[in-house]
C-alpha cells in the first residue's frame, strides 16, 4: 500500500522575519537576494506596494516559500515608439487605461523571479495548486484583478508551465543580460570586444580621466552621500522610458544596513562632487549592477555611463568576480560591451475571463523589444 502522503495547508505572514532562516536558507538556498534582501525591501517603505509571503507545509514541514507583494502595474511596460506615444495620448482620457492592480510573485525588481521550493518535492502539483489558492485568496482579500509570477528564469519553466490549465497565459519579460568575465586582465577584457566598441570604449575612459578629475570610493554604507546619491537615483529613475518602482532613501540607507559584505557603493566624484554612484550586489564570483544614478550635467561631457563601466569591469577582474550582471534596461549598449541577454518569462491571468483572453492576444504586442 502507498504511503500516504502529508495533508498540505498554507498560511500568510507579511514579514519575512515571521519565517524561520533557516527554513529560508533550506528551500533558497544562498542567493545574493536573500532574507537580508527582502528585510530591506519591507523596512524601504516603498509607495504603493505592501508584502507577504505564502509557506505551504506538509505537516509540520515547510515545503515552499513564495515572496509576494501587490500593486498597480502598467501592462504597456514594455511598449516604446509611436505605440508608447498613443498610449500616453489615450491615458490622458482614461488614466488607467492597460493599468491593473496585481498581485505579484517574486520582488519589485529581483534579478528573476524566485519561489522556495524543497529540492525533490513528493508532489510539485500539489504544491502548485496550494500555492494558488493561498494568491487567489489575497486576489479576493485585497480586490486584485491580476495574477504575475514576475521574471522567472528558464529553469522555473517545468514548476509553472501546467498553470496554462488554470488559464495562465506565457510572455517575454525584459531580458537580463550578464558580462562573462573568464578574463585574467582588464586589457584581455577589452581586447575580447568589437574593433568599434574596444575603441570607443577606451577613447571615451581616456577622456573622462583626462577632464573630469575623476576618483573612486568603494564603500558598504551609503549615510555619508545619501543626499546626493539619492538626487543621482531620482535623476536616473525621472530620466528612464521603463520605470516600475520608485525607491525611497530608506532602502539604501536600510540596504547598507542589513547587507554588510554584500552591499558595494561605487562612488565616482569628479574633484569633491560626487557624480555618479552603483550599487551591487557581491555574492561569491558575482556582481550585481542594482541602479546607478548619474548626475546629468556632465555624463554626456565626461562619458560617465562608459567611465562607470569600465571600473566595475576592472573591478570585478581584480576581485575574481567571473559574473556580471548589468540588469534588464539598455540592452543594446550593454550587448555591444560584452553582455550577453538571459531570457525571463511571466506567466499572468486575469480573473476577468474576456480581459484575460484578450491580454493572451495582445501579450505578444505589448512585450518588450530587447
Amino acid at each position: 500500500m502507498a504511503e500516504r502522503l502529508p495533508t498540505l495547508t498554507h498560511s500568510l505572514v507579511p514579514s519575512v522575519s515571521q519565517i524561520d532562516a533557516r527554513d529560508w536558507l533550506r528551500l533558497f538556498g544562498d542567493t545574493a537576494e536573500g532574507y537580508e534582501f527582502y528585510q530591506v525591501l519591507e523596512s524601504s517603505r516603498l509607495e504603493g506596494f505592501a508584502f507577504c509571503y505564502v509557506l505551504v507545509s506538509a505537516g509540520a514541514e515547510v515545503e515552499l516559500i513564495a515572496p509576494l507583494f501587490w500593486s498597480d502595474f502598467d501592462l504597456g511596460i514594455g511598449l516604446e515608439g509611436p505605440a508608447q506615444k498613443i498610449l500616453g495620448a489615450a491615458r490622458r482620457l482614461c488614466p488607467r487605461l492597460l493599468k491593473a492592480r496585481t498581485l505579484f510573485c517574486g520582488s519589485p525588481f529581483g534579478e528573476a523571479g524566485v519561489i522556495g521550493l524543497a529540492g525533490s518535492p513528493a508532489d510539485p502539483a500539489a504544491l502548485r495548486s496550494e500555492l494558488l489558492r493561498a494568491m487567489e485568496g489575497v486576489c479576493r482579500r485585497q480586490g486584485l484583478a491580476f495574477i504575475l509570477f514576475k521574471d522567472f528564469p528558464a529553469e522555473r519553466r517545468p514548476l509553472l508551465a501546467p498553470l496554462a490549465r488554470e488559464g495562465f497565459f506565457f510572455g517575454d519579460s525584459f531580458p537580463n543580460v550578464e558580462v562573462p568575465l573568464p578574463f585574467p586582465t582588464m586589457a584581455a577584457y577589452v581586447e575580447s570586444l568589437s574593433a568599434n566598441a574596444r575603441k570607443d570604449l577606451r577613447r571615451k575612459v581616456r577622456h573622462a580621466e583626462a577632464t573630469g578629475r575623476l576618483r573612486v570610493e568603494v564603500v558598504e554604507d551609503i549615510a555619508p552621500w545619501i543626499e546626493p546619491a539619492y538626487a543621482l537615483y531620482l535623476n536616473t529613475y525621472r530620466a528612464g522610458t521603463v520605470r516600475f518602482e520608485q525607491l525611497t532613501r530608506e532602502y539604501f540607507l536600510e540596504t547598507g544596513r542589513r547587507m554588510a559584505g554584500r552591499a558595494k557603493f561605487f562612488l565616482f566624484f569628479s574633484g569633491d562632487r560626487l557624480v555618479a554612484f552603483n550599487l551591487c550586489f557581491l555574492h561569491g564570483d558575482q556582481l550585481i549592477d542594482k541602479f546607478i544614478g548619474l548626475d546629468y550635467a556632465v555624463a554626456r561631457p565626461l562619458n560617465l555611463y562608459f567611465y562607470t563601466w569600465h571600473h566595475n569591469v576592472q573591478w570585478c577582474i581584480a576581485h575574481g568576480v567571473r559574473h556580471y550582471w548589468v540588469g534588464q534596461t539598455d540592452h543594446g549598449a550593454k550587448v555591444r560591451l560584452g553582455g550577453r541577454l538571459v531570457p525571463l518569462y511571466f506567466c499572468a491571468r486575469h480573473r476577468n475571463p474576456l480581459v484575460n483572453r484578450l491580454l493572451r492576444l495582445a501579450a505578444r504586442f505589448l512585450a518588450p523589444e530587447a
